[in-house]
């Protein structure tokens, strides 16, 4: 039941997590003992593959590029379908695809991530660090005035050689026909998430090469992020003309390096080289990407199975597991390379917005998380595989320029994170609530073992939380559509991929659950969404000043940052467990590593 429980916290991970690394679970515990870092990478057992070197003629070591072979993963099923302008584009990651066939203006820089500098672990994306971007479909980028974005898109980019379309050149004119059709689709994630005054006010090919948006100077920064990284400029316009949208599989196309050959409702997807693709690998300069010859993309519901089929070689990575997942994994399979980190906490929310409900007091809220004993839940809970300050950010470099550890917050954050079931009483007391009161909560049933801890924990000073199960469709539309009556379990992510986004703390995102309506944020936002990709350091003060806000505000209770873990096979080489480098782009790691066939076969796959 625990596996299913802690599967749930990680959800929404499951999508994007096609990254994943490997040691003995003694190893493991040896050194956690003596390490303060979240994130750890194993070291490579070079010993091993000096070994195997020796023994098994003709394997070449792992640093050696090698092209061929097929690469299986764990792939859910599109369950929006395939074109972005009718089925919510990214949300859930509902229009997966794309992420193969087509690309953006943007990416993350290979060279500095795990395989060249280590500036960025990429295990969230980007994270708002426009350093760390450079161009795909666009070569370069300009900002003549603070309303102004200009693209020079690459020259020689080409389509897939499909029809319509047939191989041609990618040009200006393509972004923006894609850019005006994403943004004037009401079924868009684009048009969805952001109201008329911040959307772009005019889209243009100035020539060929040349793209030019005008946006409104409040957005600048977020319309360069959005319209760079955040949506595929590269769909055929003559497909979408000859058929009138993309919504067929068999349509797919874009200039990306995979081509999508047979998709099976509910099952498979494959993906082939695209001998067209334009791209060279940026540390391997010599050489054409991708490597790999094919993607076998398999749906497999059930987590047991999945973990099946890593075990015995018919997945290559798996990801998004837990803590005891991974330790079984370790156990059954110590050959498999994993690398592991802290995603972010599960947390019980209650509205704010509704004044006959309690949660619009903060002292209510401040007595929910004082009610909580985390370390006892880290200790006995997850056996210590959980850390007690997991939100808005974990303790990572990758996120050093804004975290701000919790003994360095102010005296009201740390209070929170104390166990303090006297002081909770009091509070209630003063709130109006001497013996406590009653409410209820939305969660799976995968969830409810775990509430059910969380619920003993505040009926101990008087708060009676009825644990509601739903299914896994109805508490999403719940959650997305905030239509659940008085608390929801949710899963805090977003920040950690998005934080200048601030989508817990703006009244109108489908994120901010909570009903956050506080005043304070307004200002900070609007600036972040103008000067991000442009003040790095300003964006890094705002986002702790907001940090600090955030958790004195209470809207959650907040709970520990549970392990989460990545495995692959020692074949698949030139991987580092990355997981996207830019805005969203989940796959994108799959352009640059190889499978060592020969060692594959040696292993007796």
């Amino acid at each position: 039941m625990k596996k299913r429980i802690v599967w749930m916290l990680v959800s929404f991970l499951m999508v994007l997590s096609l990254v994943i690394a490997s040691c003995a679970p003694k190893e493991v515990e040896e050194k956690r003992a003596e390490e303060k870092a979240t994130v750890v990478v194993k070291p490579e057992e070079k010993a091993v593959e000096e070994k195997v070197e020796k023994e098994k003629p003709g394997i070449l070591p792992p640093e050696v590029s090698k092209y061929g072979g097929t690469l299986c993963l764990y792939l859910t099923d599109p369950a929006g379908g395939f074109d972005e302008a009718f089925n919510m584009g990214h949300i859930g990651g509902m229009v997966t695809t794309p992420y193969f066939t087509n690309q953006q203006m943007l990416q993350g820089d290979w060279t500095k991530g795990p395989a060249g500098t280590g500036e960025q672990d990429w295990y969230n994306g980007f994270v708002g660090r426009v350093e760390l971007l450079t161009g795909q479909l666009a070569e370069s980028w300009e900002f003549p005035d603070d309303e102004t974005i200009i693209f020079h898109i690459r020259k020689g980019v080409k389509f897939q050689n499909k029809p319509p379309v047939n191989g041609r050149e990618f040009t200006a004119q393509d972004a923006v026909y894609n850019m005006n059709r994403i943004w004037t689709s009401k079924g868009s994630y684009q048009c969805v998430a952001y109201p008329p005054q911040y959307r772009p006010t005019s889209i243009k090919a100035l020539d060929k090469y040349t793209v030019e948006l005008k946006v409104p100077k409040i957005m600048h920064g977020q319309m360069f992020l959005v319209n760079g990284c955040f949506l595929w400029p590269d769909y055929p316009p003559e497909t979408i003309t000859q058929y009138g949208d993309m919504k067929d599989w068999r349509n797919a196309c874009g200039t990306g390096p995979w081509m999508l050959t047979d998709y099976v409702a509910g099952s498979s997807q494959t993906y082939v080289r695209n001998p067209n693709y334009w791209q060279k690998d940026p540390l391997h300069p010599e050489n054409q990407l991708p490597y790999i010859d094919t993607i076998k993309g398999f749906n497999i519901p059930d987590a047991s199975t999945r973990l099946a089929a890593l075990r015995t070689g018919k997945l290559d990575i798996l990801g998004g597991l837990t803590w005891d997942d991974a330790e079984s994994l370790m156990k059954s399979n110590p050959e498999l390379k994993y690398k592991y980190w802290i995603t972010g906490p599960t947390c019980p929310i209650g509205r704010m917005d509704k004044p006959e409900l309690p949660f619009k007091d903060i002292r209510v809220r401040r007595a929910m998380n004082m009610a909580i004993d985390r370390e006892t839940i880290i200790r006995d809970y997850y056996r210590g595989h959980a850390i007690k300050f997991a939100f808005p950010f974990p303790p990572t470099p990758t996120y050093s320029a804004f975290y701000t550890p919790l003994e360095e917050q102010s005296a009201e954050v740390q209070e929170l994170f104390t166990y303090n079931p006297g002081k909770a009483k009091q509070l209630l007391k003063e709130a109006g609530y001497p013996d406590g009161f009653r409410t209820s909560i939305i969660c799976t049933a995968a969830e409810a073992d775990f509430l059910s801890l969380i619920r003993e924990y505040f009926l101990a000073v008087g708060i009676d939380m009825t644990i509601n199960t739903v299914e896994l469709g109805t508490k999403t539309s719940m959650d997305r559509g905030r239509t659940f009556p008085e608390m929801i379990y949710k899963a805090l992510v977003q920040d950690y991929q998005y934080p200048w986004r601030m989508l817990f703390l703006r009244i109108e995102s489908a994120d901010n659950v909570a009903m956050v309506d506080d005043p304070r944020f307004r200002a900070p936002y609007e600036e972040l969404q103008r000067i991000i990709g442009k003040d790095a350091v300003r964006v890094s003060q705002i986002l702790k000043e907001v940090e600090k806000m955030s958790l004195e505000l209470a809207w959650a209770v907040w709970m520990p940052g549970p392990e989460i873990y990545l495995f692959w096979w020692p074949w698949v080489q030139n991987f580092y467990s990355n997981g996207w480098g830019g805005y969203f782009t989940p796959n994108d790691w799959t352009y640059y590593c190889w499978i060592d066939q020969a060692l594959k076969k040696s292993m007796g796959y």
